[in-house]
């Protein structure tokens, strides 16, 4: 009966198609045409602007599908970025984030500018998304590839966060918001900003968070509490200078074993089976539900920005501070460890003298520059890196259409490493080593049309290694 009921289904298709062509001889091959307007494939997103130097995504235009409460929810509709999420619920500490397949450990997060990536100990921590709220972000910035000297370390490319700074004007009422959100597994957030300027001389934004959700997974619960502030100074001669601080505090429970075979098994939450591998940045996956596993966690950035126009360019001089205390409670073997401690800090000066235009080069936008970062364990080592590094940029245009990049960064880097002893038992430390050495590159773009843009990079890059 079915090769039957084929046979019939063929047959009536073929009738249909020698049908169709008699339709036109009967109305004497009249073709009609219909005019069906504009069609747009692919439209732009809302607020993201791309160019071959960088993607720009301006938070104020920008929309997706379903609320923006985190970092990641932007960073998941951007393409080439992928993102993979602990607990879709909110940012979390196990959060991985990758440009073109290479993480954070190969590429570097700023905040105005500067690098936030940690050094690495215990247990290879290198970047917190919990701790990067949205209330006081005007804008990310998005360079893929490691072809831009400016920011070092940039193997995979570079997310720079551009804080919002307040505002110049002579009007004293503020521009106050208020945003909130609830969602399944007793997930909320709520935070409020405050953004204005006083007088044409000072300009402020500050801004208040709260998030909590239960997890999806057992005892995989999150409360993050922020605070921002940022008050910018305007100074004779089109100066500026700011003054920012980020402060948050994550309780993070770790996931704990759910196992339909063992006596403590909880049937609310999906199955977590001992070795797991799912989780990164975090303690081992067999964590016990007894003792509530879990760490709080403070992190606090702090920054101070002079712009200063000078000559034929604008000179930058940006001052930071990371520090990070963690106190982690959790199961090690059959022993729980309570409130251990430990703590990161990172420190240094940025100086540049950007964007520089000579009358006798008026093709050519030179930028240069000198860093110097200390990276380390305060409690233990509060040097593990030293890195210093000095670097030169050139934008030269050539004609409408060719743009050349070169440039150079230069390292000097002493740290604090250890001897292997290649699985005769743990590391010894104490071992120090100092590496340097020229690191080039090369960018070049070719505006083909005014829509069309085509470019090529090569690079040489240094990876900071973890301890």
């Amino acid at each position: 009966m079915r090769s039957k009921a084929k046979v019939i289904f063929l047959g009536i298709i073929c009738l249909l198609i020698g049908y169709i062509p008699m339709l036109g001889v009967l109305e004497g091959n009249v073709s009609a045409q219909v005019d069906l307007g504009e069609i747009i494939v692919i439209a732009p997103q809302p607020g993201v602007e791309i160019t071959p130097e960088k993607t720009i995504i301006r938070m104020d235009e920008f929309k997706k599908p379903g609320e923006v409460r985190t970092l990641t929810d932007v960073l998941t509709e951007i393409g080439g970025i992928d993102v993979q999420r602990t607990n879709p619920l909110m940012a979390s500490p196990g959060d991985e984030v990758s440009i073109r397949g290479l993480n954070e450990g190969r590429m570097v997060i700023e905040i105005d500018g500067r690098r936030i990536n940690h050094t690495g100990h215990v247990g290879r921590y290198i970047v917190d998304w919990s701790t990067l709220n949205m209330d006081d972000i005007d804008r990310i910035e998005i360079i893929r590839g490691g072809h831009s000297v400016l920011h070092p370390f940039a193997i995979g490319g570079v997310i720079n966060i551009i804080t919002k700074k307040g505002k110049k004007t002579k009007e004293i009422k503020p521009d106050i918001s208020f945003k909130g959100g609830y969602g399944r597994y007793g997930t909320y957030n709520g935070s409020v900003s405050i953004n204005g300027g006083l007088y044409n001389l000072i300009g402020y934004h500050f801004s208040a968070g709260k998030g909590e959700t239960d997890g999806y997974l057992r005892n995989n619960y999150q409360e993050t509490y922020n605070l921002n502030g940022h008050l910018t100074f305007f100074l004779p001669h089109e100066a500026t200078f700011n003054l920012g601080v980020k402060y948050s505090d994550v309780d993070y429970g770790f996931p704990v074993i759910n196992d339909p075979g063992r006596p403590d098994y909880d049937p609310d939450y999906p199955d977590f089976i001992p070795g797991a591998d799912q989780l990164r940045h975090l303690p081992p996956t067999g964590q016990l539900p007894q003792n509530n596993p879990h760490w709080e966690k403070h992190t606090t950035y702090l920054d101070g920005i002079l712009n200063l126009p000078l000559g034929p360019g604008n000179i930058k001089l940006h001052g930071f501070l990371t520090e990070g205390r963690r106190w982690i409670n959790m199961w090690r073997g059959n022993t729980f460890k309570k409130d251990q401690f430990v703590d990161d800090r990172t420190k240094g000066m940025i100086c540049e003298y950007r964007d520089i235009k000579f009358h006798f080069l008026s093709r050519h936008s030179l930028t240069l520059g000198f860093e110097y970062q200390e990276l380390g364990w305060p409690d233990k080592n509060p040097i593990i890196y030293l890195v210093k590094s000095a670097y030169l940029q050139d934008v030269i245009r050539l004609g409408d259409a060719w743009t050349l990049t070169p440039g150079v960064r230069y390292y000097k880097i002493d740290m604090d490493t250890y001897y292997s002893r290649f699985g005769a038992g743990g590391a010894i430390p104490g071992k120090k080593q100092d590496d340097s050495g020229l690191y080039p590159s090369l960018k070049v773009d070719f505006q083909a049309t005014p829509s069309t843009a085509l470019y090529a990079a090569v690079s040489r890059s240094y990876r900071l290694p973890c301890p």
